[in-house]
């Protein structure tokens, strides 16, 4: 590992290289080590977002999921294994895949992240499964020899929770769905109302809002929905209501209740109580009125004693009981990358002591026998399970689902950071091709719009770093910057005016884009790259940057956006009323509907396709096939290069491995020959190029 500095254009750079052979692995590997494909990065081993950690803290239960593409899906299954180590026990099939949703109704394409828990007892784990269309809570023994469905209704669980004694499991059910299938079909007869249940780039028929614990917001007052809470005793396999004793005790462990004693105005978040419920922590936004926003500076109080530490004020999030100490996480750094972990003996003197620092991805962490367990990822590792020693600071691997991925070759990887022209830090990593020789400039891809963890494909791991880099680009994963100030000073439940702030004259986007002319410029002065052949790439916030950057920049030679959002034609293509109103006219900076049409022709590309110089390949989910077409029929009245494909079943977030894997490709595809004049001579793609050089047009 090398670390260089360098001063470029009076900005400080830094400059952490990775060397990816080292890092995947402490064997030596031949000199003849595999590029990394792009099926090999959908095809990785995943660890489901959540873990489940037992009573005793000795084991860990968790979710493995993987691509099966001949079946168009991916395949779940549960596991247990010892944190101390030693081989897993398959305890379980996952069943199907489950598709978030957001509040009202309109599936997003991201898969659920599962949710397990243990029985009192550590014979059991229970969790949600879906099969052929509905969701019920399972259960499997610790040591893999049963599996069992216990819930088998009409209406999907939502949550569930052992009881105390381990002899019940309280669980929450929504709609029943022949109830929903016969509305639709009565409501279909006649006629579906036009009304703020429909969402057309979500759904052709009205949705369904989804339920909650409390009653949630009204659409329609048909379609209000408070989840019901049930009781499964499982001796006898019956199934009863909750009583209101039942109710009450599941909704405090749910949530526990507000620190008794405590002025109400107080701006308490994440109260935690230790094992024996005696003590209680929490975290707490000391100054409401100058920070009512995202993210405000928080501080660490126990049984209502402040910790006055530095480190114990700040962009904390995480806390957590260990006996008599406790334990919590602080963002920390440039841009907040660093996550830093300490301990705190609030009944000793002292200040709390730093245990492990670390610029990784560290999430889903739960406290185990003095151990934190979390999912780890790092820009040249997939995710893997590990522990963390929180006396010595020491991290180990408990379960690496792809011990096989240090066989490939990745290159070499630089930790860029920076501030974009309005003085907001932001950073990003490069990655130089695995053959990369100093001294020649390579074309060069931006994707975009997080660079934590691995470095897949950027936000939907649409767009293969890896394979972009081996054949023969440099790759740019970039971290947008994020006006702090500005969040944690406006009050986002003024949903409306916070966005219509926050975008106003464009100047999320004029951030976005400041910042890569400033990285560019330095990756110029550098002598890595060629300026006049730079792509970049986007999905949802990443996607509108690069609507915006085509109309506003010359800088680019490709683009390449994973769905396109047309504005204004949106605001007229939507008649859910929340929706236009808070997000569509805000979004354009307009106060009311007739200046909608005015303001897009500022903000919006389908105005100004006179100013477009960039072929734009647009890889479009069907349900935003909608909000696509303006900007695609526009670019191409206009004479402009644009090729747009349709993807099937999908959603903002695409989903299905075969589609993953064929956007990926024809990226690759469309950077090479744009940026490097090549084609693959492949005859399946012979009609392909043939599109793409009249797109091109005479040299």
């Amino acid at each position: 590992m090398k670390i260089q500095w360098s001063l470029v254009c009076g900005v400080l750079l830094t400059a952490l290289t990775l060397d990816a052979a080292s890092a995947t692995s402490s064997q030596g590997l031949s000199a003849e080590q595999p590029r990394v494909s792009s099926a090999d990065l959908v095809e990785l081993r995943a660890l489901g977002g959540t873990l489940g950690v037992s009573p005793s803290g000795k084991s860990v239960a968790f979710q493995l999921q993987q691509a099966d593409f001949a079946a168009r899906t991916y395949r779940s299954s549960w596991h247990v294994v010892a944190i101390a180590g030693g081989p897993p026990i398959r305890v379980g099939e996952g069943g199907d895949v489950i598709l978030d949703r957001s509040d009202e109704g309109a599936l997003m394409g991201g898969r659920v992240a599962p949710t397990v828990q243990w029985s009192p007892d550590e014979r059991w784990i229970a969790y949600l499964r879906k099969d052929a269309g509905t969701v019920q809570l399972w259960r499997s023994s610790a040591d893999g020899v049963t599996q069992q469905q216990l819930t088998h209704g009409s209406a999907d669980v939502m949550e569930f929770e052992w009881s105390a004694n381990g002899e019940s499991l309280y669980f929450e059910t929504g709609r029943e769905h022949e109830a929903m299938l016969a509305a639709e079909q009565e409501e279909g007869d006649r006629g579906y109302l036009l009304d703020d249940r429909f969402m057309p780039d979500a759904s052709r028929k009205p949705l369904w809002p989804i339920c909650k614990r409390e009653q949630a917001p009204a659409q329609s007052g048909s379609r209000q929905c408070s989840t019901t809470l049930r009781v499964l005793e499982l001796a006898s396999g019956q199934e009863r209501g909750a009583t209101s004793d039942e109710q009450e005790g599941y909704s405090l462990r749910k949530r526990p209740a507000a620190v008794a004693g405590l002025d109400s105005t107080r701006q308490v978040q994440k109260v935690i109580r230790n094992l024996a419920g005696s003590r209680s922590a929490w975290l707490e936004n000391e100054n409401p009125r100058e920070f009512p926003g995202l993210h405000p500076p928080l501080t660490l109080y126990v049984d209502g004693k402040r910790c006055d530490a530095p480190a114990c004020h700040g962009r904390l999030n995480d806390v957590w009981w260990r006996d008599d100490q406790i334990v919590f996480r602080r963002r920390e750094g440039h841009a907040n990358r660093f996550s830093v972990f300490y301990v705190w003996a609030p009944d000793k003197r002292g200040a709390p002591r730093q245990v492990y620092r670390t610029e990784d991805q560290l999430d889903a962490c739960k406290l185990a026998q003095g151990r934190l367990v979390c999912l780890y990822e790092s820009p040249t590792l997939p995710n893997r399970l590990v522990s963390i020693d929180l006396e010595r600071g020491k991290l180990r691997t408990v379960l690496d689902p792809n011990p096989d991925f240090a066989r490939f070759d990745l290159g070499k990887v630089e930790l860029l950071e920076w501030h974009d022209a309005f003085g907001n830090p932001t950073f990003g990593h490069l990655v130089l091709p695995p053959d990369y020789q100093p001294g020649r400039r390579y074309p060069l891809v931006i994707v975009q719009y997080r660079s934590r963890g691995f470095l897949n494909g950027g936000v939907g791991d649409e767009y293969p770093i890896y394979p972009l880099a081996a054949a023969g680009m440099a790759v740019l994963s970039f971290d947008c910057p994020t006006d702090a100030n500005f969040n944690m000073r406006n009050d986002p439940k003024n949903l409306g005016a916070w966005i219509e702030a926050s975008l106003r004259d464009g100047h999320e986007r004029r951030m976005d884009l400041s910042a890569l002319d400033i990285v560019i410029d330095q990756l110029d002065q550098r002598g890595i790259i060629d300026p006049r052949r730079v792509g970049v790439t986007g999905l949802s916030h990443g996607a509108d940057n690069v609507e915006f950057m085509l109309f506003n920049s010359t800088r680019f030679a490709a683009a390449a956006v994973s769905g396109a959002w047309s504005r204004p034609q949106y605001f007229y293509l939507n008649p859910n009323t929340w929706y236009r109103n808070e997000m569509i006219k805000y979004a354009l900076g307009a106060q009311n509907a007739e200046q909608v049409s005015e303001r897009g022709r500022v903000a919006s590309i389908v105005y100004n396709t006179d100013k477009v110089t960039t072929p734009l390949l647009i890889q479009a989910p069907d349900a935003e096939l909608l909000a696509t077409l303006p900007i695609h029929i526009a670019l191409l009245d206009a004479g402009k290069p644009v090729e747009t494909y349709v993807f099937p079943d999908e959603y903002h977030i695409k989903w299905q491995p075969q589609h993953k894997r064929a956007i990926a490709e024809r990226s690759i595809d469309w950077f090479r020959f744009w940026l490097l004049n090549s084609e693959d001579a492949s005859p399946d793609k012979a009609e392909q190029y043939s599109r793409w050089r009249k797109l091109r047009g005479p040299a």
